[in-house]
């Protein structure tokens, strides 16, 4: 009787524990025809700027002061005038990103 009474429970916590780890299921992707996930980037258009582009004014030099109050003269160097331009390297557009998003 004594065996009985010790071997219920131990029966009871083996039926318990079968039955929760059969409750565990889980479920696995796999990709079909080797199948992956790509991300949409967007690339913004890229330029190269030139700031010595168009010359508009050229270099020059000038005296700068008063010649007639004996005050100091100085010979100014004035740097040419430039008008910067662009040129497109490449046009802005979306690419495909292998990876997680």
């Amino acid at each position: 009787m004594r065996k009985v009474l010790l071997s219920i429970p131990a029966i009871a916590a083996v039926l318990a524990f079968s039955a929760t780890a059969e409750a565990k299921t889980y479920k696995r992707h796999i990709a079909e025809n080797n199948e992956k996930a790509y991300c949409v980037e967007y690339v913004p258009s890229t330029y190269i700027y030139n700031t010595r582009g168009k010359k508009v004014v050229g270099e020059s030099r000038s005296w700068v002061g008063d010649f007639v109050d004996g005050a100091t003269i100085v010979k100014r160097r004035n740097p040419a005038v430039y008008k910067t331009t662009r040129k497109l390297v490449e046009q802005d557009h979306y690419t495909l990103v292998d990876g997680a998003c």
